[in-house]
């Protein structure tokens, strides 16, 4: 099957949210505390059972050195100018920092949602999405086809990073980590490159989130966008299976459904996240099995 995304990749905050918590952006993308009042609000605006966090895509960039302007309430935070020139510089990769900058900030936020009693997503990047904040995606896409080694180890180090990431997220008190890489979908990059770089790569991502929730104890839900899910299984990486559920229940409280009864961390996906309102017409859910 192929997924239509109907998406965005910033979450709109409409005027009476912003009206009633007397905050605007930029604040809430880089402030723990007005990031988790506008989350929550923007919750209770919706009717939905699920909050969100953060609210752009750049997060994770700007972890790894991406300068990112934070825009306002019309524009989102966007890439100001790239870190890196050519694909060799980008060996001086390191890894994450969880603990500073606007990457804790939201970790923070996931936390004090989780506390008030929330059902928080965490939203987490893939690494072309990633990547493609780091430097000019015509030079990583050049460095694909002259130097694919290089490559990989570029991509192994943000792969460890996003998974840190997820896992801490976690930890921190996310019901759910709903994991996407726009930039890295099958239908903009196309079969030949998602096959050998982008699908491996968030197949491994997804491989070491579920050992590493297994790892510590806990259970967990990962969803992953539907044009990743069905990209993976497109390219026999994954297989998916229904999950039948109430029919009158939302496509969010379905998913908190099976999360109650889950006891190993389980992966959805098929669906958007962003759908947590919708009515499933067809009431069923689509787990996720990894192959290989």
């Amino acid at each position: 099957m192929d997924f239509i995304c109907t998406g965005d990749d910033l979450e709109r905050i409409p005027e009476e949210v912003v009206q009633k918590t007397g905050i605007t952006l930029p604040s809430a993308h880089s402030d723990k505390n007005k990031m988790a009042i506008i989350a929550n609000e923007l919750r209770k605006y919706r009717g939905d059972v699920i909050v969100r966090v953060p609210f752009c895509v750049t997060v994770e960039a700007e972890a790894y050195g991406a300068h990112i302007k934070l825009g306002d309430s019309l524009n989102g935070p966007r890439v100001e100018s790239y870190r890196f020139t050519a694909i060799e510089e980008m060996s001086e990769l390191q890894g994450l920092m969880l603990n500073e900058g606007r990457i804790n900030e939201v970790l923070e936020a996931v936390e004090i949602l989780a506390r008030s009693g929330e059902n928080v997503a965490l939203s987490v990047e893939g690494p072309f999405t990633i990547v493609s904040s780091l430097i000019d995606p015509l030079n990583f896409y050049k460095g694909l086809r002259k130097d694919p080694q290089r490559i990989l180890e570029i991509l192994s180090v943000v792969e460890e990073g996003i998974i840190r990431y997820s896992l801490e997220g976690l930890k921190r008190g996310a019901s759910i980590i709903s994991y996407g890489d726009p930039v890295g979908a099958m239908g903009v990059i196309g079969p030949k490159v998602y096959r050998a770089f982008s699908g491996p790569s968030s197949w491994r991502i997804i491989k070491g989130i579920i050992k590493g929730s297994k790892d510590g104890g806990g259970k967990g839900l990962l969803h992953l966008c539907g044009k990743t899910s069905t990209a993976l299984e497109k390219i026999e990486l994954a297989s998916s299976y229904p999950i039948e559920i109430d029919g009158s229940m939302t496509y969010g409280q379905a998913l908190l459904g099976q999360l109650d009864q889950a006891t190993k961390p389980l992966v959805i996906g098929h669906r958007c996240i962003k759908g947590s309102l919708d009515k499933l017409v067809d009431p069923h859910l689509w787990g996720i099995d990894l192959i290989g």
